[in-house]
């Protein structure tokens, strides 16, 4: 499974599989309890490739965390989000070491256990690479019309006689008042 896949839903509990997606809504499946369902695009909707953790020094992408709470537990799920908020907290400061304590809160750190525990349960760790970006850059590299000419102009639109003189008459009109 692809790290870009997996959705986190605001108001949700969990994480969620993108099954389909269109413009509007996006069919997602529970990762807690497998029901399907179809989710507006008005909700704030967050991929886990998306997001970060805040550090003193720079932003880690959660797939690193995450990569490393896999590594340190062999694989295996290690405490429960329910622990003792200390326990949670000697935890991840185990795996990232400078983590900012000023910007990330106790319930952030609780959620990023759960999320873990739930991955591993699924046998959705270790993710896979992401490969698509690696060939979208392939095929803007070999696509001639991609590559844009050093001094190229861009296309003059032209517009007919009477556009010319709708656009002049709506200005004139606005600014005579």
């Amino acid at each position: 499974m692809k790290i870009s896949d997996v959705l986190a839903i605001s108001g949700k509990p969990g994480l969620f599989k993108i099954l389909a997606s269109s413009p509007k809504n996006l069919v997602v499946e529970s990762m807690i309890d497998g029901k399907r369902s179809s989710i507006p695009g008005s909700l704030r909707v967050s991929s886990l490739s998306d997001i970060t953790m805040y550090t003193i020094e720079e932003d880690v992408p959660l797939r690193e965390i995450l990569k490393s709470m896999f590594d340190k537990n062999k694989g295996k799920p290690d405490l429960s989000h329910n622990s003792a908020p200390q326990e949670v907290k000697d935890f991840i400061d185990s795996v990232v070491t400078d983590l900012d304590h000023g910007r990330v809160y106790a319930s952030d750190l609780r959620k990023l256990v759960q999320w873990y525990n739930l991955l591993i349960s699924q046998k959705a760790l270790p993710f896979e690479e992401e490969e698509e970006k690696e060939d979208d850059k392939k095929l803007t590299a070999n696509n001639p019309a991609s590559k844009k000419k050093p001094g190229a102009k861009k296309p003059v639109i032209k517009r007919s006689p009477s556009a010319k003189k709708a656009i002049a008459t709506k200005s004139m009109k606005t600014t005579k008042k």
